[in-house]
């Protein structure tokens, strides 16, 4: 039982979970770099050049898009994983499933970037990174559960409500695309953009929490 583990041992094997996860996310930025191939340039003049390049637009856009929102599930995923003291069977399929939504990205955003002009792709393409934010949260609300015992978070109740509305903020910015993209498929590509204010007004309604815990 992983209850009755050597605390060594505990530690190792989370550890290992974060070391595993570590090595997703690298594999799914990579990959994502990996769908912008050199292309190939009628003539040999700058012009041919910059018109080539002006094509690739749409993917260097998806590129840049899932990169920032990949970089930073790895950063709340490493912050997460520092409140984690024990693990247990759930915990690790609950990652499991967020580190499948992960991976999926690359898929999604060459999906997308190839038929930027198709609605279904940048449907799918809103519906793998609202997968992604959700099993973010799911894993927040799960090891700051105190029936789980698996972090100290539960003791701090005001951090845990930050830490989940913030890891809400992509998905809901996503899910207004998502929602726009049946009524407005242009003004739905500029769903991304949301984040950022979201963002800011999270943390500023949540300030004194920020600042009660950087203290510490």
């Amino acid at each position: 039982m992983v209850g009755l583990e050597p605390v060594h041992k505990k530690e190792f094997q989370l550890e290992r979970i974060i070391l595993f996860s570590d090595a997703v996310f690298a594999i799914a930025i990579t990959l994502l770099v990996l769908e912008i191939k050199v292309p190939e340039i009628e003539g040999n003049t700058d012009q041919d050049l910059l018109n080539t390049l002006l094509h690739l637009t749409p993917k260097f856009v998806g590129f840049f898009v899932s990169f920032f929102v990949i970089g930073q599930n790895w950063i709340v995923h490493h912050k997460l994983f520092g409140f984690v003291k024990d693990y247990n069977g759930k915990l690790l399929w609950l990652n499991l499933f967020f580190l499948l939504s992960i991976v999926l990205m690359p898929f999604s955003t060459a999906l997308y970037s190839e038929n930027v002009r198709i609605n279904l792709s940048f449907i799918i393409y809103c519906i793998n990174i609202i997968a992604t934010g959700l099993f973010n949260s799911f894993l927040w609300n799960y090891i700051g559960n105190a029936k789980n015992k698996l972090s100290d978070l539960s003791e701090q109740k005001d951090l845990l409500k930050f830490l989940i509305v913030r890891s809400l903020a992509v998905p809901i910015s996503f899910t207004i695309g998502l929602i726009l993209s049946f009524i407005s498929p242009f003004l739905a590509k500029f769903s991304p953009v949301l984040i950022f204010p979201a963002l800011k007004i999270i943390n500023y309604k949540y300030k004194s929490v920020v600042e009660k815990y950087k203290r510490k």
